[in-house]
């Protein structure tokens, strides 16, 4: 190989050396660019989450501070996990409540009234109309309600009902329907809310207190990163703040409402509340000879209307059973005829031989009487 060739490739090789340590360069040049930018942005993120952290966590002692003072003439025994899993109620489709109404924890604790009533009647339609009449009037509404039956051919009707009615009413309105029917059955349960009450709206002062921080934040914001962390913690601080003031709303609302759930049945005749007393043993022998009275009546009316009921069948049966019976009856007459034949028949042989017996008798005497004629 010639001299010039073999410098030439080395000439080449070092260009190529040479170019590729460039390349490399300028890469790790970019690289170290970038990597310092991301240093710098991740300090700059450090420092606005210490900032929010610091406000937060201010917040949250003097929330915790708040709280436990407001909550501590309400300790009524609950504990705080006794509401850890309650989901918000629906409050309905009533009257809105505004956060100014007259619910106050430090007046007394917050209850929440819950009844339910099983009635009957025999004038549905008039306990109807003073039942919704008297919702009106007490400033109360109908949640729910629904009917089954029709009221016609013995298809009776039962209402029910889901009421919301002001507390302070309640017993009234409980009042006119005992009044307007038979009631059988009845009971309440009542839910003390006010240590989830002050808890949230505890809550709800913090929350405002941290959103006012997080906005003189973001007002001395000058970088898009920070403007942009500060502008999502917003958005999750003003999300908790309208759920927990829903749930406010909520409490507010079911405390100042009680709920009647009411059902209203049609019955033919109503039931007969008696007095509880002692039943004495003549009490007891009148009441068993009563029974079984009612109980013979009641067999032999069952009996009739079964007896009543099955003469199309039993006429059926009858008409099949004479049918058979004259079937038997003319079967049973032809086999005696037959066998009366079969009788006669016999007997009619029978004589037939006695009389040819006879016959043959008669002429061997003949001949024996020839032969004794012929010997003398």
């Amino acid at each position: 190989m010639k001299k010039s060739a073999v410098i030439g490739i080395i000439a080449g090789v070092v260009a190529v050396n040479f170019l590729g340590f460039g390349m490399l360069g300028a890469y790790l040049k970019k690289a170290k660019a970038a990597s310092a930018q991301v240093v710098e942005h991740n300090a700059k993120v450090e420092v606005v989450n210490d900032s929010i952290n610091s406000v937060l966590s201010g917040n949250s002692a003097k929330y915790r501070a708040g709280a436990g003072d407001a909550m501590a003439d309400y300790d009524y025994g609950y504990d705080e996990a006794e509401y850890a899993n309650e989901s918000p109620a629906d409050p309905g489709a009533g009257p809105s409540v505004s956060n100014e109404v007259n619910v106050d924890p430090a007046k007394g604790r917050l209850l929440i009234r819950t009844v339910s009533m099983s009635t009957e009647t025999k004038t549905i339609d008039k306990v109807k109309t003073d039942v919704e009449s008297q919702i009106r009037e007490l400033g109360g509404y109908i949640e729910n309600s629904s009917m089954s039956g029709t009221g016609k051919n013995r298809d009776l009707r039962t209402i029910y009902y889901t009421i919301r009615i002001p507390a302070d009413k309640l017993d009234s309105l409980i009042t006119t329907v005992g009044n307007s029917c038979t009631v059988l059955s009845s009971s309440e349960n009542t839910s003390d809310v006010t240590l989830e009450y002050v808890d949230t709206k505890a809550r709800v002062d913090s929350l405002r207190v941290e959103y006012d921080q997080l906005i003189k934040l973001l007002a001395d914001a000058k970088d898009l990163d920070n403007i942009l962390i500060l502008q999502n913690r917003l958005t999750e601080v003003r999300y908790q703040i309208e759920s927990c003031e829903s749930r406010i709303r909520v409490l507010e609302n079911q405390v100042q409402y009680a709920t009647l759930n009411l059902q209203i049945t049609e019955v033919l005749e109503e039931t007969q509340i008696e007095e509880p007393h002692v039943v004495t043993y003549g009490e007891r022998v009148g009441e068993q000879f009563k029974d079984m009275w009612e109980g013979t009546v009641e067999f032999f009316q069952n009996f009739l209307l079964g007896l009543i009921a099955a003469i199309p069948f039993l006429v059926f049966m009858g008409i099949v059973a004479v049918i058979v019976i004259v079937i038997v009856f003319s079967v049973r007459r032809k086999k005696m005829k037959r066998e009366a034949k079969a009788l006669a028949e016999a007997k009619a042989e029978a004589a037939r031989r006695a009389s040819l017996s006879g016959k043959k008798d008669e002429k061997k005497d003949e001949k024996k009487d020839e032969a004794k004629e012929d010997q003398e």
